[in-house]
């Protein structure tokens, strides 16, 4: 399995931007061998679809789908460079809350999320990728790097649950007057997310800096499907089967 990922990365460029979710696949292919897993790559899914990785773990099968958030048009437009009297070239990314451009601010770029990672389960009207839940755990895992350089965990929160769930008002955003929904929220009526509330069990949201052994458990966050576990204690027994440990669930305690 691992040979057919490196052979994958070399077959198409080597270490470059347009392997980053290559990389990014065999990164945590190498964390799960570290780890005394051997996985399944390319597992069948739904809808004629393969999900990257089925393996289990603690007494637990999983079935594990990861994906980059590519930079957005927005975000790049929001990209400056310039060099300073040494010729050290500086860049400068300003999206803000409540911009003049509503496409170059937060808000935007929150949408944006939501609507990337719904659209993983969706193709053509139908569930795609996550089969209905049948004895294993689901997850997608997001390489979540790009979105305002690396968000912070309110910001997990709001793309995976939604405003609704963050502790403070000034904390929410936004979008044409109302509440932007997350995820797995009931108000979200993007295409994909009644699949993703039905199918994915939780949302794990990696920023990784480093890429040092060791790095991916401790740089992911967890959001767990509310509508898939009964309570919190249901969450931390599925979650402590989870391989790479120690890990953090934002809504479970």
């Amino acid at each position: 399995m691992g040979g057919s990922l490196v052979r994958g990365v070399e077959e198409n460029g080597g270490i470059s931007r347009e392997n980053k979710s290559r990389l990014l696949e065999l990164r945590f292919a190498h964390e799960l061998h570290n780890a005394g897993i051997a996985p399944a790559y390319e597992i069948q899914g739904e809808g004629q679809s393969n999900l990257d990785f089925g393996f289990n773990s603690a007494g637990r099968d999983w079935r594990v789908e990861l994906m980059r958030l590519e930079e957005t048009a927005a975000a790049r437009a929001a990209t400056t460079a310039h060099a300073d009297e040494d010729g050290i070239v500086w860049s400068q990314r300003i999206l803000t809350t409540n911009a003049e451009d509503p496409t170059r601010s937060e808000e935007g770029e929150t949408i944006k999320a939501v609507q990337r990672i719904c659209q993983k389960c969706e193709k053509d009207g139908l569930p795609y990728k996550f089969p209905r839940p049948n004895g294993a755990l689901h997850a997608l895992l997001i390489d979540f790097r790009t979105f305002l350089h690396g968000g912070d965990e309110y910001d997990r929160i709001h793309v995976g649950l939604g405003g609704a769930w963050l502790p403070d008002a000034f904390l929410r955003r936004y979008w044409a007057g109302r509440l932007i929904a997350g995820v797995f929220d009931l108000n979200n009526p993007m295409r994909g997310a009644p699949h993703a509330r039905e199918r994915v069990h939780f949302l794990g949201f990696v920023r990784e800096r480093f890429y040092q052994p060791g790095e991916f458990a401790s740089v992911t966050q967890f959001i767990a499907n509310p509508h898939l576990f009964a309570n919190a204690q249901q969450v931390r027994e599925a979650l402590a089967t989870w391989p790479l440990q120690p890990t953090r669930t934002l809504n479970a305690g």
